[in-house]
């Protein structure tokens, strides 16, 4: 009786640690399930980089992940003040412009997830994470939605899904 008391314990331990999520991750969701991942913590920040379709010039956004999950973006820097691109910044943001870039910092804007679409042809969508980047097309289909959102997974979804750094 204590074998199989024994071996059941085994096996449910086993099974948490492989289907309990545990890992808090950026996660890039296509069609509610997980394409790619970056293992992140609270405070962490990470920045989408894009060519814009219109002025065909670089554009970064860049996002933290706060306490409570959420990703806030904190800056955001291009090169045109072009169609689709902002002339200034709002309340308490601050605008600049040097070595050719316009920057807006002190962002405040918060969301619980961001949907991409990631590009097809011109915009090359980017992922940069401490210092490394990755271009989302390689991992992703061009053309798809994705879903990014900070969540945990498991180390079953982990391995199902595309380790984006390290």
């Amino acid at each position: 009786m204590r074998k199989r008391v024994l071996a059941a314990s085994v096996l449910l331990a086993v099974a948490a640690v492989f289907f309990l999520p545990f890992r808090q991750v950026l996660a890039f969701e296509k069609g509610g399930q997980v394409a790619a991942y970056i293992p992140i913590s609270q405070g962490d920040t990470f920045a989408i980089r894009y060519t814009h379709s219109i002025h065909r010039s670089e554009v970064e956004e860049t996002y933290q992940v706060l306490a409570d999950g959420t990703i806030e973006q904190i800056a955001l820097t291009y090169e045109d003040t072009a169609v689709g691109m902002p002339a200034n910044a709002e309340s308490r943001e601050t605008f600049t412009f040097r070595d050719g870039k316009y920057y807006i910092t002190g962002m405040e804007r918060k969301f619980p997830s961001i949907w991409l679409s990631v590009g097809r042809v011109i915009a090359n969508h980017r992922v940069v994470y401490q210092g490394k980047t990755v271009t989302l097309k390689t991992v992703i289909p061009p053309g798809s939605i994705v879903c990014i959102k900070v969540t945990r997974l498991s180390l079953f979804q982990c391995w199902k899904g595309v380790k984006l750094f390290g």
